[in-house]
């Protein structure tokens, strides 16, 4: 939940920060692909890491950087911003294979999906907090009182953390009894077919997910007609819809005992709702306009918990933060190259609704690696 809050916040107060530095807002795409660009190299390591030094103390030195990143965010130079951003995303790097790592040792199989999207719910939550508070601090109190909150969530997270690591960190495997690749796991992610495309979905999933987060206030401001604490209520609708869909897919995964199913599924979802998206005007209703961001949160941030589930069920054994790391390099990449991309595009095209359609792309795209990993899963 911090990792997620400390990696959404200037995007969430974009049109603050923009003005205070005296740039265009639409460069918070770039920190965002800057972010995950770090969170991507990162995490080909971090399995590694946490395998030797523990899943525990990977958590605390991800909060570390989390620290370290909002406070270079604070200071008033884009080259700050630029050093936060990476600071930010290697917290990010760290965190998800030590979280898989511990969660796969104490759940068991069939309990798996529904597990890791319980997990996983810190992601929108955290968003969920950011969308709520951030906007309102930074038209209230200024836009630095956003990051020092989540500074703060992240020192006590560090502290509470440090008490489980006589239990965490039992399973210590030392230099030289884990056998390792250049590029960490993911040359073993990719020699696994059914792996390959199921991450290889998961980096247009990631790309559309955060395509969402990012650019969703800056449109409904310049485009929607909203001001900015009503845009951000609305990405928070979106977050929501993440929130409380993440469990059911999860249980629903379990219970059809197919992640890849469920994922199809809601791959359509996202294809039909981000239709709705480049076609929404300004006339629309308030409670129309809700509906649509709680769907579209439903499916293009609903689907983490499954696909971490899914990669760790064709994990080979003892290998689950090895491919973990594997899959948050895809992840990650999918993240690194969307908003870069949305806003490159932006500036060709003129128009957010219209770029929006790039949603609807990777969507259909993703559809179709589903299909292949599904064909040879069987």
């Amino acid at each position: 939940m911090v990792v997620a809050m400390a990696n959404v916040v200037l995007p969430t107060i974009a049109p603050k920060v923009a003005e205070s530095l005296g740039v265009d807002p639409v460069l918070v795409g770039y920190h965002v692909g800057l972010t995950f660009g770090a969170a991507t190299f990162a995490s080909v390591y971090a399995g590694i890491a946490v395998m030797r030094w523990g899943a525990a103390l990977m958590t605390q030195l991800s909060m570390v950087f989390c620290v370290l990143g909002l406070a270079l965010f604070a200071l008033p130079h884009v080259a700050f911003v630029a050093l936060g951003s990476i600071a930010v995303g290697a917290g990010m790097g760290y965190a998800s294979p030590a979280a898989a790592q511990l969660l796969v040792r104490h759940t068991s199989p069939e309990r798996r999906n529904l597990m890791f999207s319980i997990k996983q719910t810190g992601v929108p939550l955290g968003g969920v907090i950011v969308s709520l508070t951030a906007p309102a601090l930074a038209v209230t109190l200024g836009w630095q009182w956003a990051l020092a909150l989540i500074a703060v969530l992240a020192v006590g997270t560090l502290l509470v953390t440090g008490r489980g690591r006589a239990s965490w960190d039992r399973d210590l495997q030392p230099a030289g009894s884990v056998r390792t690749e250049a590029f960490g796991g993911v040359p073993l992610v990719w020699r696994l077919e059914t792996l390959r495309w199921v991450c290889l979905s998961a980096v247009l999933f990631s790309a559309v997910q955060r395509i969402l987060l990012s650019f969703t206030v800056v449109y409904l401001v310049a485009e929607g007609g909203y001001g900015l604490v009503d845009a951000g209520i609305m990405l928070s609708v979106a977050q929501i819809g993440g929130s409380l869909a993440r469990i059911p897919w999860g249980w629903l995964a379990d219970r059809l005992r197919s992640g890849l199913a469920v994922l199809i599924v809601i791959c359509a979802i996202m294809i039909v709702s981000s239709i709705a998206l480049v076609a929404l005007d300004a006339s629309w209703p308030k409670p129309l306009v809700y509906l649509l961001f709680l769907v579209l949160g439903a499916s293009c941030l609903g689907w983490n918990g499954i696909v971490h589930a899914e990669c760790a069920r064709l994990s080979p054994p003892g290998m689950i933060s090895l491919v973990a790391g594997g899959t948050s390099f895809f992840i990650f990449g999918g993240v690194m190259f969307g908003p870069p991309i949305f806003a490159a595009m932006y500036g060709v095209i003129g128009s957010y609704s219209m770029t929006f359609g790039l949603m609807v792309i990777a969507g259909v795209a993703s559809l179709g690696l589903l299909w292949l990993a599904r064909r040879r899963n069987r």
